[in-house]
């Protein structure tokens, strides 16, 4: 059930942000339109982050990049809970059978 929670707000949360933008925008373009500049101004600082942002304007990937982010997360869980990585992979933790 967590992880179902986990999922919506993830969801709820970028459609939100997409329903305060303005019509013709995105969150992610609003964003790097304020951080860009500033990251800018620091770029010998933070040169990744400013290579980082330089490479993304004009992509709106938040949702589907979250989502995989939750995914791996919530893989690396059940991975390490039950000691299973999937179809093609043998337990590592036996069932005491």
């Amino acid at each position: 059930m967590d992880a179902a929670v986990l999922l919506a707000g993830h969801v709820r949360g970028i459609a939100e942000q997409a329903r305060a933008a303005r019509p013709d925008s995105s969150p992610e373009t609003e964003l790097l339109a304020v951080l860009g500049p500033l990251v800018h101004q620091h770029a010998d600082r933070f040169p990744a982050l400013a290579a980082a942002i330089a490479s993304q304007y004009g992509r709106d990937q938040a949702l589907d990049f979250g989502l995989e982010r939750i995914l791996d997360g919530l893989e690396a869980l059940i991975t390490r809970r039950t000691g299973y990585l999937g179809e093609d992979q043998p337990r590592l933790i036996s069932s005491g059978a």
